[in-house]
């Protein structure tokens, strides 16, 4: 009687670390293959003026004729959700 249920009690416990690893896979696994939120697109423009001529088109008198132009509207993020995540550099 005490060998049957030693057994069964040696039996429990090698379930239980089967259980633990499988379930250890399963969540590395899952994260593994999650998929990143999509970052924020980045756009790069080229410029080939060189700094002095924008230096030169920038006098004085146009600075103070220039008018401010119309700035994007952005809203803020809900409570709920999270800020994109940035990827690993």
């Amino acid at each position: 009687m005490m060998s049957q249920q030693h057994r069964l009690i040696q039996l429990s416990i090698v379930g239980t670390i089967l259980l633990c690893l499988f379930v250890g896979v399963y969540l590395f696994a899952s994260k593994r293959n999650s998929k990143p939120a999509a970052p924020a697109t980045i756009t790069k423009h080229s410029v080939d003026t060189p700094p002095d001529d924008a230096l030169k088109y920038w006098t004085a008198d146009k600075k103070r004729k220039a008018k401010a132009t119309n700035m994007p509207h952005v809203d803020t993020l809900d409570q709920g959700k999270k800020p994109p995540r940035r990827p690993p550099v």
